[in-house]
């Protein structure tokens, strides 16, 4: 009778466990699939600024008054030398008119105290004559040398002073005829800041003067870019982009990397947070219809290419535990006192890979992979070409396991997503 029960006990749990097995078989994940294959692989770096022009000015005030005429309008051409605006000239030419006053007196000044070095030369030579007739004292003399010395003294202090008030009148000149502003480039005026009544205030060393408009040669632009510093270490100049604009959402248009920032520019995210990224600038080839310095743009710089490489879809890149991979063996303690051993620690390693569909099961391959395209990681070692991965749909590939009985859909695989795999 016991033998007996003993035998149906066995058989019970044996019909346990295929029924068990029947309901896993029958339980499969379905999932999409992507066979591995060749293809060119592009590295992207994007960034977003502003678009500028390459030659561009900003004329600031090197005088103080108010502005008096203008003569251009926000979107004129200009060529180089043409009259731009004028500030009024009263003051600097009353500057000026005294200079020259001042000059005029400082002439005759210097011409009075040179007929006095005449005279004085004049008497000493006729005293040094007396002095040998012993007809006036030996101080006489003296005081005739003296003489001498005083108005050479004179003349030179007068036309050092005649030399500083012609400086000044060559500053004074300047400074009138700064007042009249002409532009230093050509180009479009694209931005006028000043109207006619308006005060024009001059710079300073720690403040800024008024710029009263600014030229800009459109004839070659630029985008300017903040690129972040995880990725500016793989931009060189040199290197191809394409560049979008907000106002032309639908065009591109090409353009090579002429400048990469050495010095960070940090901007505050707010709790606490900095961000920092580098400046790019981006020369535009195309020519751009109806461009204007300030417009948004967008950016992808081309920073690695890989020509006909073994690829995987982003999103089929996956991590597992060491544990969890098929044939695992779980670490014997080693320490005796049941604390982690270094088997143990390994195994909690995580490994990189994709889930292949191979017999109806999902198999675990470990991959390594090289640049990442814009859908693509070039693969450096794991599935063969031809092999099919899982790429969908996310859960599955998240919930995957080595081994795992799976169903491949006959539905076309998900889009690839760009944030789902490393």
């Amino acid at each position: 009778m016991k033998k007996w029960l003993i035998g149906g006990g066995v058989v019970l749990l044996v019909a346990i466990f295929v029924v068990l097995n029947l309901v896993k078989g029958g339980s499969k994940i379905e999932v999409q699939t992507e066979a591995v294959k060749r293809r060119d692989i592009t590295k992207k770096v994007s960034a977003s600024g502003n678009i500028r022009a390459k030659h561009q000015l900003d004329v600031s005030a090197s005088s103080i008054g108010k502005v008096t005429a203008v003569g251009v309008r926000e979107g004129d051409m200009v060529n180089k030398g043409d009259f731009l605006l004028e500030i009024d000239p009263i003051g600097y030419e009353s500057v000026v008119d005294q200079l020259q006053a001042a000059i005029r007196a400082g002439e005759a000044a210097l011409g009075m105290e040179e007929a006095n070095l005449e005279k004085a030369r004049y008497d000493l030579a006729k005293a040094e004559t007396l002095y040998k007739s012993q007809i006036v004292s030996e101080e006489d003399l003296r005081n005739a040398r003296l003489g001498v010395d005083v108005s050479v003294g004179r003349v030179t202090s007068a036309e050092e002073n005649l030399l500083q008030q012609r400086a000044n009148l060559k500053k004074a000149r300047h400074d009138l005829k700064e007042v009249r502003i002409t532009a230093g480039i050509s180009g479009t005026i694209t931005a006028l800041n000043v109207d006619e009544g308006e005060s024009a205030i001059m710079g300073t060393l720690n403040n800024p003067g008024t710029v009263l408009l600014t030229i800009s040669d459109l004839a070659e632009i630029e985008a300017e870019v903040l690129v972040d510093e995880t990725e500016v270490v793989f931009v060189k100049v040199g290197q191809p982009a394409t560049v979008k604009l907000d106002a032309h959402p639908d065009t591109t248009y090409q353009g090579v990397v002429v400048e990469v920032g050495n010095s960070a520019v940090r901007s505050q995210l707010g709790l606490g947070q900095t961000s920092v990224d580098f400046k790019v600038v981006v020369a535009v080839e195309d020519s751009i219809p109806s461009v204007r310095p300030g417009l948004s743009a967008s950016v992808e710089i081309d920073v690695a290419e890989a020509k006909d490489v073994l690829s995987i879809p982003i999103q089929c890149l996956t991590l597992r535990k060491k544990t969890e991979l098929a044939g695992a063996k779980a670490p014997s303690d080693t320490t005796g006192s049941g604390g982690e051993t270094g088997a143990e620690k390994e195994d909690e390693k995580e490994v990189e890979g994709v889930f292949i569909a191979e017999g109806g099961k999902a198999v675990f391959k470990p991959t390594a992979v090289g640049i990442a395209g814009s859908n693509h990681f070039q693969v450096i070692t794991g599935p063969a070409e031809g092999e099919k991965v899982v790429v969908g749909p996310f859960k599955a590939i998240n919930e995957l396991k080595d081994g795992d009985p799976i169903k491949v859909s006959e539905k076309s695989s998900a889009k690839p997503s760009r944030g789902s795999s490393r």
